[in-house]
């Protein structure tokens, strides 16, 4: 009854928080929805730097699943949750809202959210919660809201178990390179093993996004060393701009996995991506064939790859002729290409410092300017303990988006040009005491293209963005929940 009463006060905080936010916020530009992490891991951000390293016992997610692989799971049989709080003003020298003055624009962004870890019977549960909203002060810039929920659920028992794992956003800002607003995860926006998150890594002008993923995972144990994984879902990009294209992904994967040394483990899985569009009449189905190898150290490495042909079936309209009467030929129809598609994640730990990298290259939903492009995407990061009370950290980005789709449809207003996109920042921490922290971060956003494209105040071939941030944060240590 206890846990209950625990249980029922934090949802309705939750459910609080995000209905006060919607209310006072407008709906303005994108953001992608970011790829799933544990809402765990944000605790390491403020603790205390006194305190024992966190114990961790050994990641035990099947190399054919949905979840990037991490370095272990944190050692507790005791349920908790973890309230927190953040302010921020951001100097952006080149919003991406058209009109936007050429002059710095201020954004003051307030989010509040909670971390939960809720461990009952076969069931170990994590929820990652933020919302609130960005304020500008700019009269061409719209304010906006901040909805972000990671959720994973896992049921384990003898011979197998299930995973439910949910992903939502609701974001004012392109979330690949995001580096201006707190509480905006930086997510990889690749697409994953198998295109299993739907991808935005095109920045984009005004109007807000919903993005949303829903998972269930099984996995059978077969032996001690192998073992059968099913996933099945549905992803989706919701635009409120009427410029930019929405679509929904049907997934299905099933792999085996087999663990040839303590740490290593082969694999091999089939992929299928239905991507479906609402306002424009073509399909996409993806036929994958991975195979993968990983390798894990608790406490110190995460590595997985995947890799294989990527079978891709494209089915647009026949739109006939522009020519006089019925002179001109049609275009659309079928047409079937095969591609290769890699996956690659890394994560590794040392005493002080803390690195990250992933690449994707394969089909993805076309981050709402394509139906369906061909996306290579990088990211990386390094963060270092600069002194008991202090922490720095520097990322970067790349990304890389061509057409798939039959190339010539009117619809299709940029089709065949290529769009390149980069972004770098660096980010400084200092403990105020247990429960405060003060940031100061910058981020550099860079994208060009072979045609004009409009992107913030005008139109050009390149786009270029600055963003300057000064924050407060308050994160309460982990409460207890008996």
């Amino acid at each position: 009854m206890r846990k209950s009463a625990y249980l029922f006060g934090i949802v309705l905080c939750v459910v609080a928080l995000g209905a006060s936010a919607a209310q006072a916020q407008q709906q303005t530009q994108d953001q992608p929805i970011p790829a799933y992490h544990s809402p765990l891991a944000s605790q390491a951000d403020s603790t205390d730097q006194n305190a024992p390293p966190a114990q961790l016992t050994p990641d035990k997610s099947a190399l054919t699943g949905a979840q990037d692989p991490s370095i272990g799971v944190p050692s507790t049989n005791h349920s908790y949750w973890t309230p927190h709080v953040d302010l921020a003003v951001t100097l952006d020298s080149e919003p991406p809202v058209g009109g936007a003055d050429s002059g710095l624009t201020t954004w003051t962004s307030l989010t509040g959210g909670v971390d939960l870890r809720w461990l009952s019977g076969r069931s170990d549960m994590t929820l990652g919660y933020v919302g609130g909203g960005v304020f500008s002060n700019d009269g061409s810039s719209s304010n906006g809201i901040i909805q972000e929920l990671n959720f994973v659920d896992k049921f384990t028992f003898r011979r197998w178990a299930f995973t439910l794992i949910e992903q939502a956003a609701y974001t004012p800002e392109s979330g690949f390179g995001s580096g201006g607003f707190p509480g905006i995860s930086l997510p990889s926006g690749s697409p994953g093993l198998g295109g299993i998150v739907p991808g935005q890594t095109i920045i984009t002008g005004e109007g807000q996004r919903f993005l949303n993923t829903s998972l269930g995972e099984v996995d059978i144990y077969l032996t001690p060393r192998s073992s059968l994984t099913f996933v099945g879902g549905y992803s989706l990009l919701q635009s409120f701009n009427g410029d930019l294209l929405n679509y929904g992904d049907v997934i299905a994967q099933a792999g085996y996995n087999y663990q040839i040394t303590r740490k290593d483990t082969l694999g091999i899985s089939y992929v299928f991506g239905g991507f479906r569009y609402d306002n424009f009449d073509e399909s996409i189905n993806t036929n994958t064939l991975l195979f993968s190898y990983g390798r894990k150290v608790t406490g110190r490495l995460a590595f997985r790859i995947g890799a294989g042909p990527e079978f891709t079936f494209i089915n647009t309209p026949i739109i006939p002729g522009t020519g006089v009467g019925t002179i001109g030929l049609p275009s659309g129809g079928s047409t079937n290409d095969l591609y290769w598609f890699l996956s690659t994640s890394v994560q590794y730990q040392m005493e002080r410092i803390a690195l990250s990298a992933s690449y994707s290259h394969g089909v993805s939903g076309g981050s709402g300017v394509f139906v369906g492009s061909l996306a290579d995407t990088v990211t990386g990061s390094a963060a270092r303990q600069l002194s008991r009370v202090s922490s720095g950290s520097w990322n970067v980005g790349y990304s890389r988006n061509t057409e798939v789709a039959v190339s010539g449809l009117p619809q299709i207003q940029f089709s065949n040009q290529p769009f390149d996109y980069w972004f770098t920042g660096l980010n400084y921490t200092r403990l105020w005491g247990r429960s405060l922290n003060l940031n100061l971060g910058y981020q550099l956003q860079y994208q060009n293209s072979n045609a004009s494209f409009c992107t913030g105040s005008g139109c050009g071939s390149s786009y270029v963005r600055n963003l300057i941030t000064f924050g407060v944060g308050w994160r309460k240590q982990p409460i207890p929940i008996e």
